[in-house]
């Protein structure tokens, strides 16, 4: 692993990790290093690319002392996410991926909010939602209390992004970082421990742009994985709340796969895969569109002929009562 850095005591630790992103590299760059805040190191994890993305990063790096360049063989997100924790310095990680980019006042806003309120442990933003070519979507906000965003998390509902996310480092690194049994949901399981042990907090503000391409939502097996991944963070969670051992960290191996696998047979035997796939498709159908009312359209129609519009507009506004469902199937299954 080849790692270089420059800055001593930053308060914040931007950090990306980039695979193959040379696309929308630049972009995302230069929108951290032109925020209005400037005592942060940047520290850009290329994991393994084999496209222009580690000679992006060390050409910004010669040219902003702030940059900490780490070149790594390929490993999976929440790898290189770590990689990122050990080497960081700052009080706070700020996150953001290669794809999307910061509002120049974001950093500002996120240190001021948290200075103000030192018992959050984990601050997110709403984002602004655009296309490839960075054309405004839509504008999402999320709800600012600890309380409600724990019900979000608990019912599977929407939550704000990760790139959004602003976390105290030493709180992660005594979890002990991202936890690895988790190779797509490692935000939602990351989330779901924080707020066991601070605040959880939104402001309601569009300091990020996330950006949505097709490439996001081609991957049918991707989505899966994510749907099950997410199921079993909640359901541990609910395990722990309950007094039982979590999979995830109290398990062997052997078990944690057991645990998965049994999670992945009953959202199969639910229908459950079959319901996210009506809603990602009818997405992709929406964002295939370039007339966004056509694709409005066209996504209303693709989900009124899946046969599940009721249910998933259901969870979209109260969210999923299967965690807890199977939280309990679990304990009876394993007395």
């Amino acid at each position: 692993m080849n790692c270089s850095s420059h800055v001593s005591k930053p308060e914040i630790s931007v950090m990306m990790s980039c695979y193959n992103g040379s696309r929308w590299l630049r972009e995302a760059i230069d929108s951290v290093l032109a925020q209005t805040y400037e005592n942060f190191e940047f520290i850009l994890v290329d994991n393994g690319s084999t496209d222009d993305t580690w000679n992006i990063i060390q050409s910004y790096r010669d040219k902003d002392k702030r940059i900490v360049a780490i070149s790594k063989k390929n490993t999976l997100l929440p790898d290189s996410l770590n990689v990122g924790i050990v080497q960081a310095k700052g009080e706070w990680i700020a996150r953001l991926d290669a794809d999307d980019l910061c509002e120049p006042t974001r950093l500002e806003e996120q240190i001021n909010f948290v200075r103000k309120h030192p018992e959050v442990v984990l601050l997110g933003t709403g984002f602004i939602e655009i296309d490839e070519q960075g054309q405004v979507i839509k504008k999402h906000l999320y709800p600012s209390k600890h309380s409600v965003l724990v019900q979000h998390l608990e019912h599977l509902q929407s939550f704000f992004p990760h790139s959004s996310a602003f976390y105290r480092l030493d709180t992660v690194r005594l979890i002990g970082g991202y936890n690895l049994h988790f190779r797509m949901a490692q935000d939602w399981q990351l989330w779901s421990e924080l707020a066991l042990r601070g605040k959880v907090m939104c402001l309601p503000k569009y300091l990020v742009h996330i950006r949505k391409h097709p490439d996001q939502l081609s991957s049918e097996n991707k989505g899966k994985s994510v749907n099950h991944e997410a199921m079993a963070v909640v359901v541990c969670r609910f395990l722990r709340k309950a007094g039982r051992k979590d999979p995830s960290v109290d398990a062997s191996a052997k078990k944690w796969i057991l645990f998965l696998n049994w999670i992945e047979k009953r959202m199969e035997e639910l229908d459950v895969f079959e319901k996210r796939k009506a809603w990602a498709d009818a997405r992709a159908k929406y964002f295939a569109t370039k007339n966004r009312l056509n694709g409005a359209i066209r996504f209303g129609t693709h989900l009124l002929q899946s046969g599940y519009i009721s249910v998933l507009v259901w969870e979209k506004f109260f969210g999923s009562s299967l965690p807890q469902r199977l939280m309990r199937e679990w304990i009876i299954a394993n007395k």
